[in-house]
């Protein structure tokens, strides 16, 4: 490419972003401002009144408890092995520590498990929360984007960034406050 060619595409790579931010401030472009909103589905399905029962009651149940407290006991159990071998690691002999290396190892994986199996525990109430929930989350949606004339939501992991000192962008919480009135 030549030295003309070059210098005509900088000007025109400097001059194209300028005109097109020119467009932006024309009329047709005002009518879209306030138009677009971002929502967190999760965050607003999750902060009901009624998913922090749910969880409570998860958290309160019989089967959770066994599993929290088991996994209390392992970790504890890990924790006071990997003192011992700190502390008496060069008095102990070979087979004591290899005994304890597989205890720990031992642990670890039921540790791991259980941990796992709360995880599914949890995720299996999420999406029970969010199925059960989802016709309601979608009519509120609907009516809240149609009384405030947004013609485009978009999900927030989906969203690079917005102006979030600005509240009119986020409707997360206002639809957090009608699923909850909806409740009532």
């Amino acid at each position: 490419m030549n030295f003309n060619k070059r210098i005509l595409v900088l000007l025109l790579t400097a001059v194209i972003p300028f005109s097109l931010f020119a467009e932006d401030t024309s009329e047709g472009s005002i009518a879209v401002q306030g138009s677009i909103a971002v929502i967190d589905v999760e965050a607003a399905i999750l902060s009901t009144e009624a998913s922090k029962q749910a969880f409570e009651e998860l958290a309160t149940s019989k089967e959770w408890k066994e599993v929290e407290e088991d996994l209390k006991l392992k970790i504890n159990e890990a924790n006071e092995i990997q003192d011992r071998l700190k502390k008496e690691g060069p008095t102990l002999s070979d087979a004591e520590k290899l005994d304890a290396q597989k205890r720990l190892n031992s642990l670890s994986k039921d540790i791991n498990f259980l941990n796992q199996k709360i995880a599914t525990m949890r995720d299996e109430l999420v999406r029970f929360l969010q199925n059960e929930q989802a016709p309601k989350f979608q009519k509120v949606v609907s009516e809240l984007m149609r009384a405030k004339g947004i013609k485009i939501l978009l999900h927030r992991q989906s969203v690079l960034g917005f102006d979030t000192g600005d509240p009119t962008l986020n409707l997360t919480p206002e639809v957090v406050e009608l699923l909850n009135q909806q409740e009532e």
